[in-house]
């Protein structure tokens, strides 16, 4: 079962999982970690971190967390403001 919800999107919900696809890649590439040492240390699956980043999936909250965890990260800095 994935934790990501695949359903059409508008355009605006498009543009911000984009936005924040961008903005996980760019922590997790800041902290010197590879898509699968992320996956790991989220405890996420490895192809959810490429779904995520590329802005075809939409994470659930508990996996926010768990990013934001991995990440060291209040939940609020990992959401675009945008």
């Amino acid at each position: 079962m994935s934790d990501l919800t695949m359903m059409p999107r508008n355009n605006k919900d498009q543009k911000m999982l984009n936005a924040f696809g961008r903005k996980l890649k760019q922590l997790r590439e800041e902290r010197g970690l590879s898509t699968r040492e992320f996956s790991y240390a989220a405890d996420i699956a490895y192809s959810q971190v490429w779904t995520l980043e590329s802005g075809k999936g939409d994470p659930t909250l508990t996996t926010l967390v768990a990013i934001a965890k991995a990440l060291d990260l209040q939940l609020s800095e990992l959401v675009p403001k945008d």
